[in-house]
């Protein structure tokens, strides 16, 4: 694999190593959404292909990273797990996702929690079980809460929820952690502002959900 641009790239698989001498192919993807919206979980997806050492293990932890030519400190660019591999003429395609993916499944509260319970400490209860914690740029509104979900709902429905509430959309940064990502900024102001195509600011005070 030819470094892109004077950049390097390095996967750590199951804490084996490969490096641009492996590495034949790799495409990585995050779309937070196609048009503006709010709501969305987005799940990165990495695809590789390169000659493997010892066999990756199965549903394996992938850690992907960059670097400009010549430096030496990496940049991690996610955490992924494998979900699915291909074998052909001694090299392996796999493919990968980061942790939203943990997110299908029902969200089954604990027993020691107490609903209606702040959107915070939802997203934070949903975020331990998924494996991971929420980036501490996250900002919530004090006042939103989320009943049980009696409803048989994913985890990733609920931080959609929680999202759309807020603004703002999901994603898992390059640590694994979940961000919350407004579309007007790093906090939730009383007034929004965004810009039309004819370069006009859109005011508006709040997000309506419609079912």
């Amino acid at each position: 694999m030819k470094a892109h641009g004077e950049r390097e790239y390095l996967a750590v698989i199951g804490g084996e190593e490969y490096g641009m001498d492996r590495l034949e192919e790799a495409r990585l993807s995050q779309e937070l959404f196609t048009t503006p919206s709010v709501g969305g979980t987005a799940c990165a997806q990495l695809t590789m292909t390169f000659r493997p050492g010892e066999a990756p293990p199965r549903m394996g932890r992938v850690q992907a990273y960059a670097r400009d030519a010549g430096q030496t400190a990496w940049t991690p660019l996610g955490i992924f797990w494998i979900d699915r591999r291909t074998e052909r003429e001694g090299r392996l395609e796999i493919e990968c996702y980061d942790v939203m993916l943990a997110g299908e499944a029902e969200w089954q509260p604990e027993q020691t929690l107490v609903f209606p319970m702040s959107m915070e400490a939802a997203a934070r209860a949903i975020a331990a079980a998924m494996g991971t914690e929420l980036d501490q740029r996250c900002a919530f509104h004090a006042g939103y809460t989320v009943d049980y979900p009696a409803n048989g709902y994913t985890m990733r429905q609920v931080l959609g929820y929680i999202g759309a509430a807020h603004g703002g959309n999901w994603f898992a940064t390059a640590e694994g952690k979940l961000l919350l990502a407004p579309l007007y900024g790093s906090a939730p102001p009383e007034t929004h502002y965004l810009i039309d195509e004819d370069g006009q600011a859109i005011t508006f005070g709040g997000v309506r959900i419609l079912i």
